[in-house]
């Protein structure tokens, strides 16, 4: 008797008998991206989706990598613990950064800087005011990272990681510059830059300058990084905002494609070579509500970046086409009974493992009732480090892989999130989803239905729709004192009176004569960030020469 026959038997005897006595409850199998859920997973499913070994699942590190981009993954290499901190001023900072790496196991330290960095304007513009070190930590000049950094060599880390989503020449100039006020030279430590500036046009909202030239500073960051220093990660393509926006993580992921699409062909016009940039894309995925669509989406997004290296760009290196994953593990962190966040993120975390993510960061169970406090920072590290340490979870790889139910939703996944990047693509690509407001409707649309199904209770959040006590109460968050604003605006004062004005109006004017033309903006840029220029100062030069971008009303 074949398979689908005993199948056949065993849905119309044991299973329906069941059924009668125990109906099931419909409405609840499907994934977070709308795949129905089948009730039993066979060899059968893999034959319908096409599925072979050989080309679809193959070996770790070997293409189309969907099992990982390593032979071994992590039993040679465990993927990095990352903390993201920042708050208040760069001396508060600091204090709270060796905290942490007196946790010990610590990899990476990700910079949170706050909206006013973000966003290019100095802590003494009245366009900050009541914003300073509030998001974040507060940074106007290299003194800020200076402070910041002290006595913590950057090349204590394996990765040292900053926003710089509008600001990529800035950003990256910074950590240039503080490793040489360090004596470190650029190969001596890591880089990552999460400098993927067309997500901020349609989730998130960090934009300075119009399109265009955003893209172009976000390439010369890459481009500079290609031909000086190739050990860093100058560009992390990011679906996180995206999906958290309403997108839902397969459209997101196909968003986020086709965002780092754009910076390619951006780069490979200007006479880069693929296999020069590539290797240094990485990608920040996201799906934080879905256990097993977060494991297969990140499978199904290196086989499809494999995939699109190799055959649309033509890539020959191995390293173009194994994608180097980033995840922030969110778990629908709740602001009403913000213990239960733990459990979520813990799982979110295990999902991006089993996945196979190179870099891991862990949300904080009270982020969402403002900054992270020292003991929920702590218990964020802790569970990275149990994941990785204990219980067995890194000991073989892809420990799913073969799985029916695993393979068959990695390749639906797959074909999803191919099939939305090929819209975007035949649409003109990114910058042409974005001005027409194709990205913006999608996500709307998905945040309305997302928000729907959260009220009628079709999607649970343990504790607020489901479960509720009366005694739901939200705690108070992790504060800031307002007179950060003041202290931060007395350094900014101090540091204008010691630097040499001629050397900032002169490397001002460097910057302003090379954006005005084509080359890359990273060496007049990093000549400013020395002389101790302000990143509001540089902006304002940018926003001069490119003007500031104006969103549009998609929707009366």
């Amino acid at each position: 008797m074949g398979l689908e026959e005993r199948l056949k038997n065993w849905e119309k005897g044991l299973l329906d008998s069941w059924l009668k006595e125990n109906p099931e409850r419909r409405e609840q199998f499907v994934t977070d991206v709308g795949l129905e859920v089948e009730r039993l997973y066979t060899p059968l499913d893999l034959e319908r989706t096409g599925f072979h070994h050989e080309r679809d699942l193959g070996f770790p590190g070997d293409y189309p990598f969907t099992r990982g981009i390593t032979p071994s993954m992590y039993r040679s290499n465990p993927f990095l613990v990352s903390v993201y901190s920042g708050f208040g001023t760069p001396a508060q900072c600091n204090k709270r950064y060796k905290d942490i790496l007196g946790w010990g196991g610590v990899d990476e330290i990700a910079i949170a800087a706050d909206l006013p960095s973000q966003v290019g304007y100095d802590s003494d513009n009245q366009m900050a005011k009541g914003e300073v070190g509030r998001v974040g930590v507060a940074i106007d000049t290299l003194r800020d990272m200076e402070i910041l950094f002290e006595d913590i060599p950057l090349n204590k880390l394996k990765r040292v990681s900053l926003l710089g989503n509008s600001i990529g020449p800035i950003a990256l100039s910074l950590l240039i510059a503080l490793g040489e006020k360090q004596g470190l030279r650029t190969s001596d430590f890591v880089v990552n830059l999460q400098n993927d500036v067309l997500k901020e046009y349609i989730a998130r909202g960090t934009y300075i300058f119009p399109i265009r030239p955003s893209v172009r500073l976000a390439t010369d960051v890459v481009g500079y990084c290609a031909r000086n220093i190739p050990n860093w990660h100058p560009i992390n393509i990011c679906a996180n905002h995206i999906n958290a926006a309403g997108a839902g993580s397969s459209k997101a992921t196909a968003f986020a494609l086709a965002n780092g699409m754009c910076y390619m062909k951006y780069l490979l016009e200007k006479g880069y070579r693929i296999d020069e940039i590539a290797p240094l894309f990485t990608m920040f995925l996201d799906e934080r509500t879905d256990f097993f669509v977060a494991i297969c989406n990140l499978r199904a997004t290196r086989r499809l970046w494999a995939k699109l290296m190799k055959e649309e760009l033509k890539a020959t290196s191995p390293k173009s086409m194994a994608l180097k994953i980033y995840a922030y593990s969110h778990g629908g962190e709740t602001l009403v009974e913000p213990m239960n966040n733990i459990v979520r993120i813990t799982l979110a975390a295990l999902a991006y493992v089993l996945g196979g993510v190179q870099f891991l960061e862990n949300a904080s169970y009270d982020e969402v009732l403002g900054l992270p406090s020292e003991n929920a920072a702590k218990t964020a590290v802790r569970t990275q480090q149990i994941l990785a340490h204990e219980l067995g979870v890194t000991n073989t790889v892809d420990p799913l892989g073969g799985s029916y139910f695993i393979e068959t939703l990695t390749a639906r996944i797959e074909r999803e999130i191919s099939t939305e990047f090929l819209k975007i693509e035949e649409r003109g690509g990114a910058i042409t989803a974005i001005e027409s407001g194709y990205y913006v409707s999608i996500i709307t649309e998905g945040a309305i239905r997302r928000q729907r199904e959260y009220e009628k209770g079709e999607k649970v959040a343990i504790g607020v729709n489901k479960y509720r006590s009366v005694s739901n109460i939200p705690s108070e968050g992790f504060k800031i004192d307002p007179s950060i604003e003041r202290e931060q605006i007395e350094q900014l004062e101090r540091v204008k009176k010691e630097r040499s004005e001629q050397a900032v109006r002169d490397t001002l004017e460097y910057v302003r004569e090379v954006a005005k033309g084509n080359e890359n903006l990273v060496p007049p840029v990093l000549e400013a960030v020395r002389a101790y220029a302000t990143i509001g100062e540089i902006c304002g030069i940018l926003r001069d020469v490119f003007g500031e971008y104006q969103a549009r009303e998609y929707f009366k």
